[in-house]
């Protein structure tokens, strides 16, 4: 006889190791490049100083030195959404002797799990340049015209004016905007990138670029100064365009984040009024960007 408890009990452990070994089965690649927070609240602020307007004034003997009021900044609000799939099994299913295809669905579980967390990190790269989605300084995180908030007036950008395809002389020219970036206050802070993030289509492209010893596509004997820049190359398969790239600083210098209210969590429970078992897997998380600073995106595609 089967009482209350006793189905979740006797088939969770088992369900609960295939889900968690096929979770791991592949590495989640945007854990590379988001900072990854805990959360105890219901949402998150991220603020930030924007500097002073100003450079140091020369003051003289017996003058007081010249005070300024800090410029503020950007704030950010990352509101926690929950996110989850479940299944069900029936007492037949398990009693006729099927357990050996009930595997397979925490295995799926598992694959949804992962590849939900990749789409919603993936999504801020793919709608990167949508004016649709804007952040605290209401631009797109990839645009000629983010305002320098304590710099006068003037605008930065992250990306090229025109679609450029991955090349060796786009990617140098990418390299020159990040060196001459500067931060809000008007003040140069070059980013020094450390990965060139390409969807599955320009893997080999960026690997001729990187990986010679010579100018790629150059009959002449020149040195291929990118090879010794230190990037390093990523692939994703959930970057949904087939032309766009982009360059990423270490994640001290980018303001890409995860916050987690809850952690990936399964829960099994007995259903008696129909002899089921439930197995629900949910989390709930909050995905964003504080300020476009570390990032260039490209939109490839160019018309030649």
């Amino acid at each position: 006889m089967m009482t209350s408890g006793t189905f979740s009990r006797l088939l969770a452990p088992g369900l609960r190791k295939i889900f968690h070994t096929a979770y791991n089965e592949l590495p989640e690649v945007w854990t590379q490049f988001f900072d990854m927070q805990n959360s105890t609240k219901a949402y998150e602020e991220d603020f930030s100083w924007a500097g002073f307007d100003g450079p140091f004034q020369e003051f003289g003997e017996l003058e007081h030195i010249q005070l300024r009021d800090a410029v503020p900044g950007l704030t950010t609000k990352y509101v926690h959404r929950k996110w989850g799939l479940g299944y069900q099994l029936s007492q037949e299913l398990i009693d006729d002797n099927q357990y050996g295809s009930v595997l397979t669905l925490p295995e799926m579980l598992a694959r949804q799990a992962r590849a939900t967390k990749e789409v919603s990190a993936a999504s801020i790269f793919n709608l990167g340049f949508s004016e649709d989605i804007q952040g605290a300084n209401g631009r797109p995180l990839f645009a000629t015209n983010h305002p320098l908030l304590a710099g006068g007036g003037a605008t930065q950008s992250n990306t090229f004016t025109t679609p450029r395809d991955l090349s060796y002389a786009s990617l140098k020219e990418a390299l020159t905007f990040l060196k001459r970036n500067k931060a809000d206050d008007g003040i140069f802070a070059p980013i020094i990138p450390r990965i060139l993030l390409v969807p599955d289509s320009l893997e080999f492209t960026a690997n001729e670029i990187l990986g010679s010893e010579q100018v790629p596509y150059s009959a002449d004997n020149t040195v291929n100064v990118l090879r010794n820049k230190g990037l390093q190359i990523v692939t994703w398969s959930y970057l949904n365009n087939d032309n766009n790239w982009f360059l990423l600083a270490d994640r001290a210098q980018t303001h890409l984040n995860y916050f987690e209210r809850w952690p990936l969590r399964q829960l099994f429970k007995d259903r008696e009024e129909n002899q089921s078992m439930l197995h629900l897997s949910f989390y709930r998380s909050s995905w964003g960007w504080s300020h476009h600073t570390g990032v260039f995106g490209v939109q490839g595609g160019a018309v030649v």
